[in-house]
């Protein structure tokens, strides 16, 4: 007798072996899915690092302010809204993954740019234009 297909056992083990592969793979791809988050963040505060020398050439300073938010400081230069890549919508105040934070050394004429990572409290990155 010659039977066509696949045993219940084979199938279990073929199974069993894809579910091993996946949770193998899963955290691996959410990994990826925050550097790549992380990545685009990094672009952001490079944009707005252009976007205040751009003011500074217009105005001959920087804006003033101490511990501003994205959303305020955008307010201040009058530019498009950036998106939060974490939140995928525009920045607002309360935002704490990826948030950008904007301080003034108005003294030295130096500003700093503080980006911090998607749990709100690591920094990830910080520009200073000195």
């Amino acid at each position: 007798m010659n039977k066509k297909g696949f045993s219940l056992l084979e199938l279990l083990v073929v199974m069993a072996i894809i579910g091993l592969l996946s949770a193998v793979m899963l955290p691996n791809l959410a990994s990826a899915q925050n550097r790549a988050k992380e990545a685009a963040l990094r672009t952001v505060v490079y944009n707005v690092q252009a976007e205040l020398e751009g003011y500074y050439l217009d105005n001959d300073f920087y804006p003033e302010g101490d511990n501003l938010s994205l959303a305020q400081l955008t307010g201040a230069l009058a530019v498009k809204p950036f998106r939060n890549p974490f939140t995928g919508r525009n920045y607002q105040a309360g935002d704490t993954a990826g948030r950008i934070v904007y301080g003034l050394n108005s003294g030295a004429g130096e500003y700093t740019l503080t980006a911090y990572k998607k749990d709100g409290s690591a920094v990830l990155l910080e520009l200073t234009n000195s």
